[in-house]
């Protein structure tokens, strides 16, 4: 689990394993309930962003997702748990927090990547078909936020976590008064990212091919 924790390349690829199980084991699904093969292996063709990118495309389904915080840090698994319930707190999304991996739609877990300088990254998972969010994985970095260079307080760290979730639901970052500035922590949920959410959430999503 140490290992797992800190090591972002080996979170990559097992959660991207995990990914790929999951699926196999939902065309398994669709197949068995009488939908062709052809059209369950397009509709799960899909591509990978992430929160480095300016521009972020995808969405969720409807506006709700499950999330597993695997955090042993008490500080980021508390702030976590509070940027959750800050977004729950707007109507605008719903995070359900769930007890295992296998009942989740995003992971939150942390890094400790000392060679980037980012405070987290969030990568999805989105159907090239549909345009729609599949699975997720959010990092929060310990190097980085725990490192008292940058003087990171509880409530930055917990706007960082907002910042990621934010991806999670589909946003992308922008130079407003707003969570979703790039820099990630100096604001909290504002109404310019709930407006945002119901931009994103009354219009079909851009589909990726």
């Amino acid at each position: 689990m140490w290992f797992y924790n800190d090591n972002h390349q080996f979170q990559r690829q097992t959660d991207n394993s995990i990914t790929y199980l999951k699926t196999a084991l939902h065309q398994l699904d669709t197949q068995s309930n009488g939908k062709s093969k052809a059209n369950t292996n397009a509709q799960h063709q899909q591509s990978t962003i992430d929160s480095q990118n300016d521009e972020f495309r995808g969405r969720w389904t409807n506006r709700e997702a499950t999330i597993f915080i695997d955090m042993n840090n008490q500080v980021f698994k508390q702030a976590m748990e509070e940027a959750v319930q800050a977004w729950n707190n707007t109507g605008a999304f719903k995070f359900r927090i769930v007890k295992s991996r296998q009942q989740a739609d995003i992971v939150a877990t942390t890094s400790n990547n000392q060679n980037n300088q980012a405070a987290g990254l969030t990568e999805m998972s989105v159907s090239t078909m549909s345009g729609y969010f599949t699975s997720g994985h959010i990092y929060l970095n310990k190097a980085y936020l725990l490192n008292p260079v940058y003087n990171y307080s509880h409530e930055r760290i917990v706007n960082t976590a907002e910042h990621e979730l934010g991806h999670a639901i589909g946003l992308s970052h922008n130079n407003a008064q707003s969570v979703m500035q790039p820099s990630g922590s100096f604001f909290s949920i504002q109404n310019t990212d709930v407006q945002a959410v119901n931009n994103l959430y009354s219009k079909k999503p851009e589909k990726s091919n």
